[in-house]
């Protein structure tokens, strides 16, 4: 074939409609049983976006647009995989899906100009170009604490939800994390646990997210202005509908600056993080200002004052890790079969056969909810055996970090495209990736027209991107922000930006750039 796409997340979805749009012979492979991506793993109770609904989905069809009422400003994970098996089966790709195919390596042959991808059932694939949408959080991390294969109990990572759920009711439950899936989840065990203790190695900065549901008025008044909303998505840095107030809050008066904060804070979604200050996002004197705002809000919200400080993060600035969005999460705090144990100061030390073991004692368990996170960016690539000229191997090429051109390719790996992979993506994802999707498809089908084979960007092609991304985040709170956007979360990974600061406007403007001044960085062969 001519390509091959990795991933049927919404990102993938779109790739593979774009490149057949174009005529090129293309097929997908998946590792699930179905499409989805993030939306297919990630079935927990309380899985939702986090973006507009509306703003999250594709704007490629205007009859997609017309004929999907969306239920919710915040659609959970059911409506959203709902959505995407609409969209594959509206544009009949389910054809050209071979699904239960998880990629353990993917090897660049020079001779014949193919990339040879085999997977774990034994399939072999032979594309000439190999598109990845792997997604950033799509590899599963776990603690590191031994002994869970002894565990009794049922136990799952929200990242990997069994089909059936799992019942809480009566029983003693553990949830381990406290990033945003276990923000999201964490009310909804406590709804039917006889007792949910919360393991937490740092809290996050949550505000509320204020969901409603859509009525058909509603719904048809974002079709009356999806080509505004669409605009607005393209002119914001992070792909959403929201821009942040230019007007510097240190030149306020306090009362004046605590009313826009109530005002964001009420609000539905991330505008808190995206519609606030820019400052907020510059300046340690502006971010104090927030997290002291949101600290007296947590402090009104749980009871216990002991308890309050210990959910207040210290160790980093609103917005330094992306805010989680949360459903009466500081009120279960307030239930008395709810108790936290913060890991810093009691560190689990195994697990058991009916339950956690701790510094400090050990906590008997029916059920156990892994909402530890992911190794991000970059570790869905890691855990494929990637090879491209003479043998270089993927992960020993991104051993300090990634290293790509553009965020899309990466200099030694011909015809390989990286699609919301590192250095590329923030924000609303679908909104960078689909610039992405089109951009690949009118690469590879370019080729086609002029004959060329091959395609590569160069080392100092590479270099120079390398560059412009570290100095996106200098000056910035990000510069010194320790979270799973530098690997943070994992232990030994070295420090190194995952992610593109400089925002969804000027990396479009960046790639453009370098398309018309014929492929600038690039490298083609015939």
């Amino acid at each position: 074939m001519d390509a091959l796409v990795v991933g049927a997340g919404i990102s993938g979805i779109y790739q593979l409609y774009t490149l057949n749009q174009r005529g090129v012979d293309v097929r997908m492979i998946e590792a699930g049983t179905g499409v989805g991506g993030v939306w297919f793993w990630n079935r927990y109770p309380g899985a939702r976006f986090d973006s507009e609904s509306y703003t999250y989905g594709y704007f490629f069809s205007p009859e997609l647009i017309e004929e999907w009422d969306w239920s919710e400003e915040y659609a959970g994970q059911p409506e959203t995989e709902r959505y995407l098996n609409h969209v594959v089966d509206r544009f009949d790709l389910r054809r050209l899906i071979t699904f239960e195919q998880r990629v353990v390596s993917a090897e660049w042959d020079s001779e014949a100009e193919r990339w040879t991808v085999t997977t774990s059932s034994g399939d072999v694939w032979k594309p000439r170009h190999l598109v990845t949408a792997l997604g950033i959080l799509s590899a599963p991390a776990f603690p590191s604490a031994p002994g869970l294969e002894d565990f009794r109990g049922e136990w799952a990572h929200t990242g990997l939800w069994p089909d059936e759920g799992i019942d809480f009711t009566g029983k003693k439950v553990a949830v381990i994390g406290t990033g945003s899936s276990g923000v999201q989840i964490v009310p909804l065990v406590a709804k039917d646990a006889e007792q949910l203790v919360v393991f937490q190695r740092s809290p996050n900065w949550c505000t509320p997210i204020n969901n409603f549901a859509i009525t058909p008025e509603r719904m048809a008044d974002i079709r009356s202005r999806i080509g505004e909303i669409w605009d607005a998505t393209q002119l914001s840095p992070s792909g959403s509908m929201h821009r942040p107030i230019m007007e510097s809050s240190l030149e306020m008066e306090a009362d004046q600056r605590r009313s826009h904060f109530d005002r964001l804070y009420d609000s539905p979604g991330l505008i808190m993080a995206l519609g606030n200050f820019r400052d907020v996002a510059l300046d340690k004197r502006a971010n104090d200002n927030v997290t002291a705002y949101i600290a007296e809000r947590i402090r009104a919200r749980v009871h216990d004052p002991e308890l309050a400080e210990r959910l207040i993060p210290k160790d980093h600035g609103f917005g330094q890790k992306r805010p989680p969005l949360e459903n009466g999460y500081y009120e279960v705090f307030n239930e008395p079969h709810v108790s936290l144990v913060s890991t810093g100061e009691e560190p689990i030390v195994r697990f058991t056969e009916t339950g956690i073991e701790t510094v400090h004692g050990h906590y008997d368990l029916d059920a156990i909810v892994f909402a530890t996170g992911f190794e991000a960016v970059v570790g869905s690539y890691n855990r494929i055996d990637i090879r491209g000229r003479d043998g270089l191997a993927l992960r020993d090429h991104w051993e300090a970090g990634p290293r790509t051109y553009l965020g899309l390719t990466v200099a030694g790996f011909p015809n390989l495209f990286l699609v919301g992979g590192p250095q590329s993506v923030t924000g609303v994802i679908p909104r960078a990736t689909d610039f992405q999707a089109d951009w690949v498809a009118a690469t590879v089908a370019g080729m086609q027209e002029r004959g060329e084979t091959v395609v590569e960007p160069t080392g100092a092609a590479e270099d120079e991107w390398i560059d412009h991304v570290n100095a996106g985040i200098l000056g910035t709170m990000q510069e010194t922000a320790e979270s799973w956007a530098f690997g943070s979360n994992v232990p030994g990974r070295k420090r190194a930006y995952l992610l593109y600061a400089g925002g969804l406007p000027q990396y479009r403007e960046r790639v453009k750039a370098a398309t018309d001044d014929g492929y600038r960085g690039f490298k083609f062969s015939s």
